[in-house]
Protein backbone atom coordinates (compact mmCIF):
# COMPACT_ATOMS: atom_id res chain seq x y z
CA UNK A 1 0.00 0.00 0.00
CA UNK A 2 1.48 3.44 -0.91
CA UNK A 3 2.12 5.90 1.94
CA UNK A 4 -0.60 8.40 2.79
CA UNK A 5 -0.19 11.96 1.49
CA UNK A 6 1.89 14.17 3.77
CA UNK A 7 -0.95 16.59 4.59
CA UNK A 8 0.16 17.16 8.21
CA UNK A 9 3.56 18.26 6.92
CA UNK A 10 1.99 20.80 4.58
CA UNK A 11 -0.10 22.07 7.47
CA UNK A 12 3.04 22.46 9.55
CA UNK A 13 4.81 24.30 6.76
CA UNK A 14 1.88 26.72 6.44
CA UNK A 15 1.76 27.37 10.19
CA UNK A 16 5.51 27.91 10.35
CA UNK A 17 5.31 30.45 7.54
CA UNK A 18 2.37 32.25 9.16
CA UNK A 19 4.01 32.38 12.58
CA UNK A 20 7.19 33.85 11.10
CA UNK A 21 5.09 36.46 9.26
CA UNK A 22 3.32 37.41 12.52
CA UNK A 23 6.72 37.88 14.18
CA UNK A 24 7.91 40.04 11.29
CA UNK A 25 4.83 42.25 11.48
CA UNK A 26 5.16 42.66 15.24
CA UNK A 27 8.86 43.51 14.85
CA UNK A 28 8.19 46.01 12.05
CA UNK A 29 5.66 47.84 14.23
CA UNK A 30 8.01 47.88 17.24
CA UNK A 31 5.76 45.60 19.26
CA UNK A 32 8.75 43.24 19.57
CA UNK A 33 12.39 44.30 19.61
CA UNK A 34 15.37 42.08 18.84
CA UNK A 35 15.10 38.87 20.90
CA UNK A 36 12.18 40.14 23.00
CA UNK A 37 8.75 38.53 22.95
CA UNK A 38 7.59 35.12 21.82
CA UNK A 39 4.82 33.59 19.73
CA UNK A 40 3.33 30.10 19.63
CA UNK A 41 0.49 28.13 18.08
CA UNK A 42 -0.99 24.67 18.38
CA UNK A 43 0.03 22.05 15.84
CA UNK A 44 -2.24 19.11 16.51
CA UNK A 45 -1.19 17.82 19.93
CA UNK A 46 2.12 19.70 19.66
CA UNK A 47 3.13 23.35 19.71
CA UNK A 48 5.23 25.55 17.47
CA UNK A 49 7.10 28.24 19.37
CA UNK A 50 9.73 30.86 18.64
CA UNK A 51 13.28 29.92 19.67
CA UNK A 52 15.11 31.39 22.63
CA UNK A 53 17.33 34.39 22.00
CA UNK A 54 16.42 34.89 18.33
CA UNK A 55 15.63 38.21 16.65
CA UNK A 56 11.92 37.94 15.81
CA UNK A 57 12.25 40.16 12.75
CA UNK A 58 14.62 37.75 11.00
CA UNK A 59 13.23 34.32 11.80
CA UNK A 60 12.94 31.59 9.20
CA UNK A 61 10.25 28.90 9.33
CA UNK A 62 12.93 26.28 10.02
CA UNK A 63 14.02 28.21 13.15
CA UNK A 64 10.76 27.56 15.00
CA UNK A 65 10.81 24.86 17.69
CA UNK A 66 8.27 22.05 17.72
CA UNK A 67 7.44 20.89 21.26
CA UNK A 68 5.10 18.31 22.74
CA UNK A 69 2.15 19.37 24.89
CA UNK A 70 4.42 19.48 27.96
CA UNK A 71 6.87 21.86 26.30
CA UNK A 72 9.58 19.30 25.57
CA UNK A 73 11.30 19.93 22.22
CA UNK A 74 10.92 17.17 19.67
CA UNK A 75 14.08 15.40 18.62
CA UNK A 76 16.37 17.53 16.51
CA UNK A 77 14.68 20.78 17.53
CA UNK A 78 16.34 23.80 19.14
CA UNK A 79 15.65 25.51 22.45
CA UNK A 80 12.18 27.09 22.82
CA UNK A 81 11.50 30.51 24.29
CA UNK A 82 12.25 30.93 27.99
CA UNK A 83 8.66 32.13 28.43
CA UNK A 84 7.21 28.83 27.18
CA UNK A 85 5.59 28.20 30.58
CA UNK A 86 3.39 31.26 30.01
CA UNK A 87 2.18 29.80 26.72
CA UNK A 88 1.59 26.36 28.23
CA UNK A 89 -0.52 27.88 31.01
CA UNK A 90 -2.59 29.76 28.41
CA UNK A 91 -3.32 26.59 26.44
CA UNK A 92 -4.07 24.58 29.59
CA UNK A 93 -6.55 27.12 30.94
CA UNK A 94 -8.10 28.00 27.57
CA UNK A 95 -8.41 24.82 25.47
CA UNK A 96 -10.21 26.70 22.70
CA UNK A 97 -7.22 28.98 22.16
CA UNK A 98 -4.93 28.09 19.25
CA UNK A 99 -2.30 30.86 19.39
CA UNK A 100 -0.52 33.07 21.93
CA UNK A 101 1.46 36.28 21.33
CA UNK A 102 3.66 37.77 24.05
CA UNK A 103 5.01 41.16 22.97
CA UNK A 104 6.60 44.32 24.41
CA UNK A 105 4.63 47.22 22.86
CA UNK A 106 5.94 50.54 24.23
CA UNK A 107 2.72 52.41 25.04
CA UNK A 108 1.19 49.50 26.95
CA UNK A 109 4.37 49.05 28.99
CA UNK A 110 4.69 52.80 29.58
CA UNK A 111 1.16 52.96 30.99
CA UNK A 112 1.91 50.10 33.36
CA UNK A 113 5.08 51.88 34.53
CA UNK A 114 3.00 54.99 35.21
CA UNK A 115 0.37 53.00 37.08
CA UNK A 116 -2.33 53.80 34.52
CA UNK A 117 -4.88 51.02 34.06
CA UNK A 118 -6.95 50.18 30.99
CA UNK A 119 -9.35 48.06 33.03
CA UNK A 120 -12.21 50.51 32.37
CA UNK A 121 -13.64 50.61 28.88
CA UNK A 122 -12.59 53.83 27.16
CA UNK A 123 -13.53 53.01 23.56
CA UNK A 124 -16.18 50.74 22.03
CA UNK A 125 -13.56 49.05 19.85
CA UNK A 126 -12.09 47.36 22.93
CA UNK A 127 -15.26 45.30 23.34
CA UNK A 128 -15.48 44.38 19.65
CA UNK A 129 -11.78 43.60 19.20
CA UNK A 130 -10.90 41.94 22.49
CA UNK A 131 -14.14 40.33 23.60
CA UNK A 132 -13.94 42.05 26.97
CA UNK A 133 -15.03 45.24 28.72
CA UNK A 134 -11.51 46.31 29.63
CA UNK A 135 -7.85 45.37 29.52
CA UNK A 136 -6.50 44.18 32.87
CA UNK A 137 -2.97 44.75 34.13
CA UNK A 138 -1.40 41.68 35.72
CA UNK A 139 0.71 42.61 38.78
CA UNK A 140 4.45 42.34 38.22
CA UNK A 141 6.03 38.89 38.35
CA UNK A 142 9.58 37.91 37.42
CA UNK A 143 9.87 37.04 33.71
CA UNK A 144 11.12 33.60 32.63
CA UNK A 145 9.99 32.03 35.93
CA UNK A 146 6.92 30.08 37.00
CA UNK A 147 5.86 33.18 38.94
CA UNK A 148 4.66 34.86 35.74
CA UNK A 149 2.16 32.21 34.55
CA UNK A 150 0.92 31.86 38.14
CA UNK A 151 0.33 35.60 38.34
CA UNK A 152 -1.53 35.53 35.01
CA UNK A 153 -3.85 32.62 35.82
CA UNK A 154 -6.84 34.60 37.15
CA UNK A 155 -6.82 36.81 34.05
CA UNK A 156 -6.04 34.02 31.59
CA UNK A 157 -9.32 32.38 32.52
CA UNK A 158 -11.33 35.47 31.66
CA UNK A 159 -9.55 37.73 29.16
CA UNK A 160 -8.12 37.54 25.65
CA UNK A 161 -5.67 40.42 26.14
CA UNK A 162 -3.76 41.72 29.15
CA UNK A 163 -0.88 43.97 30.08
CA UNK A 164 1.93 42.40 32.13
CA UNK A 165 3.13 45.13 34.49
CA UNK A 166 6.60 46.47 33.58
CA UNK A 167 7.04 43.66 31.08
CA UNK A 168 4.73 43.49 28.07
CA UNK A 169 1.44 42.12 26.84
CA UNK A 170 -0.22 38.76 26.29
CA UNK A 171 -2.92 38.17 23.67
CA UNK A 172 -4.76 34.95 22.86
CA UNK A 173 -6.67 33.89 19.77
CA UNK A 174 -8.37 31.09 17.89
CA UNK A 175 -5.83 31.77 15.14
CA UNK A 176 -2.43 33.42 14.90
CA UNK A 177 -4.04 36.30 13.04
CA UNK A 178 -6.61 36.85 15.78
CA UNK A 179 -4.00 36.79 18.55
CA UNK A 180 -1.88 39.30 16.62
CA UNK A 181 -4.85 41.55 15.82
CA UNK A 182 -5.66 41.69 19.51
CA UNK A 183 -2.10 42.85 20.15
CA UNK A 184 -2.62 45.67 17.63
CA UNK A 185 -5.92 46.62 19.27
CA UNK A 186 -4.40 46.62 22.75
CA UNK A 187 -1.44 48.81 21.80
CA UNK A 188 -3.71 51.14 19.78
CA UNK A 189 -5.87 51.61 22.88
CA UNK A 190 -2.79 52.22 25.04
CA UNK A 191 -1.44 54.79 22.58
CA UNK A 192 -4.73 56.71 22.40
CA UNK A 193 -4.99 56.62 26.19
CA UNK A 194 -1.45 58.00 26.56
CA UNK A 195 -2.25 60.82 24.13
CA UNK A 196 -5.53 61.62 25.90
CA UNK A 197 -3.83 61.66 29.29
CA UNK A 198 -1.18 64.04 27.97
CA UNK A 199 -3.79 66.66 27.08
CA UNK A 200 -6.52 65.98 29.62
CA UNK A 201 -8.53 63.15 31.16
CA UNK A 202 -9.44 59.79 29.69
CA UNK A 203 -13.04 59.26 30.78
CA UNK A 204 -14.45 55.71 30.68
CA UNK A 205 -17.61 54.98 28.73
CA UNK A 206 -20.77 55.04 30.87
CA UNK A 207 -21.87 51.63 32.14
CA UNK A 208 -25.12 51.74 30.17
CA UNK A 209 -23.26 52.39 26.92
CA UNK A 210 -20.85 49.54 27.60
CA UNK A 211 -23.78 47.19 28.12
CA UNK A 212 -25.34 48.37 24.86
CA UNK A 213 -22.09 47.73 22.97
CA UNK A 214 -21.87 44.23 24.45
CA UNK A 215 -25.39 43.55 23.20
CA UNK A 216 -24.54 44.89 19.74
CA UNK A 217 -21.47 42.69 19.65
CA UNK A 218 -23.68 39.64 20.09
CA UNK A 219 -23.41 39.24 23.83
CA UNK A 220 -19.61 39.11 23.92
CA UNK A 221 -18.42 38.49 27.45
CA UNK A 222 -14.97 38.49 28.98
CA UNK A 223 -14.58 34.69 28.64
CA UNK A 224 -15.68 34.33 25.03
CA UNK A 225 -13.48 34.61 21.99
Amino acid sequence: MPPAPAAPRRDEDALRAELVEICRRAHDRSFIQSADGNVSCRLGDDLLVTPSGANKGHLRPIDLVRCDAEGRPRRGQGRPSGELALHLASYRLRPEIQAVVHAHPPHAIALSLAGISLAHTLMPEVVFALGATGIPTVPYATPVTEDLPRACEPWLRAFNAMILERHGTLTLGRTLEEAYNRLEALEHTARITAIARSVGAATPLPTGEVERIIALAGGIGPRRT
